[in-house]
């Protein structure tokens, strides 16, 4: 995975059957036990759709097209926006923020936001607000005095 784009690689190559003029078009397996077996236990489905839907899901999202290299590894890039990585970076530090809060509150209820601040790296408004977002989600409560009180993990 790169900030830009996420890169599959396989170094099985493409199935000899497929020529690369029907790459996308036509399906064949590599192993017709396995598949069976696969099938059989309804694991398969939409047979030789993917890279259709794969193109079909990239210009849904506005993004480009995926690229396939075949020789050698056979090997697939998938762009990811710019607006994707910023969000996604976003929403993983904020998780492992909420994360790192609600350990240590499940650790020591009496929890300072000094301990809090000196954890996560935030500010103390930071903690602030993140204490704040993790209240009003129901996922922590505060009992008791702002001083002598503590929190709690619903």
């Amino acid at each position: 995975m790169y900030d830009n784009r996420v890169e599959i690689s396989n170094p099985g190559g493409l199935v000899s059957a497929i020529k690369l003029a029907d790459f996308g078009k036509r399906s064949h397996s590599r192993n017709p036990l396995i598949f069976g077996l696969f099938a059989r236990m309804q694991l398969v489905e939409q047979i030789g759709s993917g890279i259709m839907r794969m193109n079909d899901l990239m210009k849904e999202a506005g993004l480009p097209l995926p690229e396939f290299s075949t020789e050698g590894m056979f090997t697939i890039k998938l762009q990811r926006g710019h607006e994707t990585v910023e969000k996604t970076v976003e929403e993983t530090v904020e998780e492992t923020v909420e994360e790192t809060i609600i350990t240590l509150i499940k650790a020591n209820p009496k929890v300072t936001a000094k301990e809090m601040i000196k954890a996560t790296g935030l500010s103390r408004r930071g903690v602030e607000y993140q204490l704040t977002k993790l209240k009003e989600s129901g996922k922590i409560i505060r009992t008791g005095s702002t001083k002598a009180g503590e929190w709690n993990v619903n």
